[in-house]
């Protein structure tokens, strides 16, 4: 899930679904005007493992914040980090060594 803290950052979160999407990952976007702490609870709720946060900072700096199911902790990365990160978890574990194997 890919949600934004202000509607200045909506074209970044855009940018960053398309990256996801085309990457192979299963993604969509929450552009409303909510407050953060309620998009971030609804979520949760919602069991969603990965969040990327974007807000007019990491739209300027082209970084998502990264948020896990269950943990209180983000993670600041850069938006190409965060897909290759997300990519590597995406892969079935009896696929891993499979896919080392063909690059």
């Amino acid at each position: 899930m890919v949600a934004t803290i202000v509607s200045d950052a909506d074209d970044y979160a855009g940018e960053a679904l398309a990256a996801l999407k085309a990457k192979g990952l299963r993604a969509e976007a929450d552009l409303r005007n909510e407050k953060i702490n309620y998009k971030v609870r609804e979520h949760s709720l919602a069991k969603v493992p990965v969040m990327l946060v974007v807000g007019k900072r990491e739209a300027e700096d082209k970084t998502v914040s990264v948020r896990r199911l269950g943990s209180q902790e983000q993670q600041v990365l850069s938006l190409d980090a965060a897909i290759e990160m997300l990519a590597g978890e995406a892969v079935p574990p009896d696929q891993r060594g499979l896919q080392t194997e063909a690059a």
